[in-house]
């Protein structure tokens, strides 16, 4: 009988400590300041860190070269070390390739306007923005695809860092650097006029890389129920009355709704009009805020 009970206590130890083990960077606090400037500033003296990120970069970025998944962690261990980070175990990294293939030929460009009839009230919870992560800028664009008016709106937030400000936190700030080369956070989604009435549309879409023609694809921004401690990624398209809007940011990553999904929590009000926006497309505001480059988009809405 001893035995059975020790045995029981044994298998339940074992399975504590690997629950442990899996959800422990979600526990362990890291906090600090951002990590944009001490990145830059390493990839521009340190040449074995430069390297690191290179070579992990051509991993995720170029179509023609393999993503070798061992190599790409000691590459990113190397890069945590020098930012002063916890290295991350096998167990956690789930980071990989970030393009579907390689672009045949360049989109063709686009004349943007901004809709002079454009209004734009977005709502984003405040503890989001005393975090560090408010909104600042906001960039539209109005073209046609396929017959149909559109107007592409981006928005800008200062970073992405989630209210529980872990390791697993830290590392994925780390991890955008390398692959979008950027701490700030870039959302777009698309109005579209069709049939006489307007849609707002969620939807994923596709960024050409300058350097390598790399088809970077873009998910979904829809919040759908989410709410503020959760991150989306929702395929959403739901008509509006006009260009005349409210937007709703409803999650930590910064997944966008026509409805609060938080009406508990107090809110900052930013308001938009032809005046404040600026011109351009997502890839203008990420040729502007990353240090990856893009010269075209693939929209189909």
């Amino acid at each position: 009988m001893r035995l059975r009970y020790l045995a029981a206590f044994l298998i339940a130890a074992v399975c504590a400590a690997a629950l442990a083990f899996y959800y422990y960077p979600r526990f362990v606090k890291a906090g600090g300041p951002p990590l944009e400037e001490r990145f830059r500033e390493l990839y521009s003296s340190d040449t074995a860190f430069r390297s690191a990120v290179d070579e992990l970069r051509a991993m995720v970025l170029d179509p023609q070269v393999p993503f070798d998944r061992e190599r790409a962690l000691q590459l990113f261990n190397t890069i945590l070390g020098r930012l002063g980070l916890p290295a991350m175990d096998p167990v956690h990294f789930g980071y990989g390739k970030a393009v579907a293939g390689r672009a045949e030929e360049l989109p063709e460009p686009v004349e943007c306007l901004v809709p002079r009839e454009l209004r734009l009230v977005v709502m984003q919870p405040k503890p989001d923005v005393d975090a560090g992560n408010g909104l600042e800028r906001v960039y539209a664009c109005e073209y046609e695809v396929g017959g149909k008016r559109v107007v592409e709106v981006t928005l800008v937030f200062r970073n992405e860092r989630s209210p529980s400000g872990t390791l697993q936190d830290a590392w994925y700030e780390a991890w955008r650097l390398v692959a979008w080369g950027r701490s700030r956070d870039i959302e777009t989604f698309f109005l579209v006029l069709e049939g006489g009435r307007v849609y707002a549309d969620f939807s994923g879409f596709a960024l050409v890389l300058r350097d390598t023609m790399g088809l970077r694809l873009v998910k979904g921004i829809g919040s759908g129920a989410k709410t503020f401690g959760e991150s989306a990624h929702e395929e959403e398209r739901v008509e509006v009355p006009g260009l005349d809007l409210i937007i709703y940011v409803n999650t930590y990553n910064h997944a966008l709704g026509l409805r609060d999904n938080n009406p508990g929590v107090e809110k900052a009000r930013f308001m938009f009009t032809p005046g404040n926006i600026d011109v351009g497309r997502r890839m203008h505001a990420e040729n502007e805020y990353s240090d990856l480059k893009y010269s075209g988009e693939l929209v189909r809405v």
